[in-house]
């Protein structure tokens, strides 16, 4: 689609739009991105809790008074 309108200098401005298409591909690919974010911070921070739940049983079975 093209838009027009009345520039300031008084001559007419041309200005291409996207599509409905592309406009709709534009969303979904924002979201999958998103989605995609989301499950590797979570992936993240479980691993990270996975981690710390596994050193301090480590530091408990190893820790002699």
């Amino acid at each position: 689609m093209i838009r027009t309108y009345q520039a300031e200098h008084g001559g007419m401005v041309f200005e291409k739009t996207l599509s409905r298409r592309q406009k709709k591909m534009r969303t979904r690919i924002m979201a999958m991105a998103v989605i995609a974010t989301i499950a590797a911070s979570a992936g993240m921070v479980q691993a990270m809790h996975d981690r710390s739940v596994f050193e301090r049983a480590y530091a408990s079975n190893t820790w002699v008074p």
